[in-house]
């Protein structure tokens, strides 16, 4: 793994796969009201590989979330280039298999859980049964299959993250971006879609990039950690998690990373 306290160098992955995301020189700035305009990211340049696991750790106001916008093309840098799979992103054309994850599950309350996953197949114009098949189909991998005609307000907490994960994974992407997708869980039903998300991740051999301000789900979840430092938001250093998993957050050498991580923040 890669250590680096050059990060515009630094290659997030493993040795010897190919990048599945590229991020050049990437900077932005947002107008603000003053006409001055805020300079919320400058001069980022990561490798993502495939099939592994980018944790993105930062402070409020580090610029994680509107790294990961661009990453995902919901957002243009105003210098430097995303590429997907060594494809410009402006050039890239199958977005169907890059998935969001948001921090909110928006879930539609007027919809079970079957059909709020279904809703990710619709804009395909695929057919009815289809749709509904590999919808079903999802909510087993994420262990929901009970649950299909469940409305939201029905479910737990967990529940709702795991519908809005498998409504992610209905598409079946090569790349799965999440924003702090499991924030608002208690410590217990965070822990358990942690191992949720290792196990789909072993089972479908996705690249994964997640945002997040928690140093210890970065140490449990990452193959490598871009810690963020604040305004403009740039990569202070890359650390490499060199542990097998899973990873108990209370060995001995996964709490030496967290206090280094949390030193660099």
């Amino acid at each position: 793994m890669i250590e680096s306290s050059a990060p515009a160098a630094a290659a997030a992955g493993f040795e010897g796969s190919r990048p599945a995301i590229t991020v050049a020189g990437v900077s932005k700035w947002f107008p603000t009201a003053s006409g001055e305009p805020l300079h919320v990211l400058d001069n980022i340049s990561l490798e993502v590989a495939e099939h592994s696991i980018l944790g993105i750790l930062g402070a409020s106001g580090s610029g994680k979330s509107t790294l990961l916008n661009i990453i995902s093309g919901l957002v243009t840098p105003d210098r430097g280039r995303v590429c997907i799979n060594g494809v410009p992103s402006e050039q890239f054309k199958d977005w169907r298999s890059v998935s969001y994850m948001f921090q909110e599950d928006r879930l539609l309350p007027w919809r079970t859980a079957c059909r709020n996953v279904e809703f990710a197949l619709e804009a395909a114009s695929m057919p009815k049964a289809e749709r509904k098949r590999r919808a079903q189909e999802a909510l087993d991998l994420v262990g929901l299959s009970g649950f299909s005609d469940a409305f939201p307000f029905q479910l737990s907490g967990g529940m709702r993250s795991r519908v809005a994960l498998a409504r992610s994974l209905v598409l079946e992407p090569c790349i799965l971006l999440m924003d702090e997708p499991f924030s608002r869980l208690d410590a217990q039903t965070r822990s358990l879609m942690h191992a949720e998300l290792l196990r789909i991740h072993r089972l479908k051999k996705m690249t994964i990039v997640f945002v997040t301000h928690d140093v210890e789900e970065s140490v449990v979840l990452a193959d490598n950690v871009a810690v963020m430092a604040p305004r403009p938001g740039r990569v202070r250093e890359l650390v490499g998690i060199e542990l097998d998993r899973p990873r108990d957050s209370t060995a001995p050498e996964v709490t030496q990373y967290i206090q280094r991580l949390r030193a660099l923040i």
